[in-house]
């Protein structure tokens, strides 16, 4: 049986191929992470010195 366009093996998900990001998009996106990733270190390092309570006994 041939191949056609009607055929598939499973039914479609909806997907399809989007264009890749610009590099801007992409310098963008991995800024606001660097940034959250530099909030998190500043708490931790508040947590590890005792500047910030987590729990209290």
């Amino acid at each position: 049986m041939a191949r056609t366009d009607d055929f598939r093996i499973a039914p479609g998900d909806g997907l399809r191929y989007y264009a890749p990001e610009s590099d801007r998009d992409r310098h963008d996106r991995e800024g606001g992470y660097v940034i959250l990733m530099l909030l998190v270190v500043l708490v931790l390092l508040a947590m590890a010195t005792g500047q910030v309570t987590v729990f209290s006994y």
